[in-house]
């Protein structure tokens, strides 16, 4: 019999050798473009709820999407007041200014007068933060109940945005009743 000390790199040769690599590898990957299974958001794991590629005239790649919530919440509860996660790894350099009109025009199709009117100083704000990316760039919208909402670019913070109603509305962008695509939403969200 082998010694434990023997045993168990060869074990790990045997199963790298017979298991394709992603076997071994904690992500999923969609056109390249990798995401872990798990994420780490304030002192809570978030899991990969779903991924989905945001295509325009069918055959130009915006943006790779990846959706992390808690394990024990329904997809269906995703724009409650839970922790959550949107990362979007983008295809194409995209400027500054034409996020701020995106989000502004999608926010306005997504949200109640009231409730725009009272999260406009977030909305204007975030819209300054926002940075021209380019391809790989990834930005992260991450939300935590009484902390916020983080904005961030390649793990770097671009600001803290308060409010369960506003991290709502950004939210929907992407996974609301009038998302910015209902594939590239249903996608995001896997089974309900």
């Amino acid at each position: 019999m082998l010694p434990i000390k023997t045993l168990i790199p060869t074990l790990l040769f045997f199963l790298s050798t017979v298991l394709p690599s992603h076997a071994l590898d904690p992500v999923v990957t969609i056109d390249g473009v990798r995401f872990a299974l798990i994420c780490q958001a304030d002192k809570g794991t978030l899991k990969l709820r779903g991924v989905a590629t945001l295509r325009y005239l069918k055959f130009i790649r915006a943006y790779a999407g990846g959706l992390y919530m808690p394990e024990n919440v329904l997809s269906n509860d995703v724009l409650s007041d839970v922790p959550k996660r949107l990362v979007l790894e983008y295809f194409q350099s995209i400027e500054a200014e034409d996020f701020a009109e995106a989000t502004r025009t999608m926010v306005e199709k997504n949200t109640d007068t009231e409730t725009l009117s009272r999260i406009a100083p977030a909305l204007d704000r975030l819209c300054l933060a926002y940075r021209t990316v380019a391809p790989k760039d990834r930005y992260a919208l991450t939300y935590i109940p009484e902390k916020g909402l983080d904005l961030s670019l390649n793990d770097t913070l671009l600001g803290t945005f308060e409010g369960a109603d506003f991290a709502r509305a950004i939210f929907s962008i992407w996974i609301g009743e009038k998302p910015i695509n209902k594939h590239f939403r249903d996608r995001l969200l896997g089974p309900r």
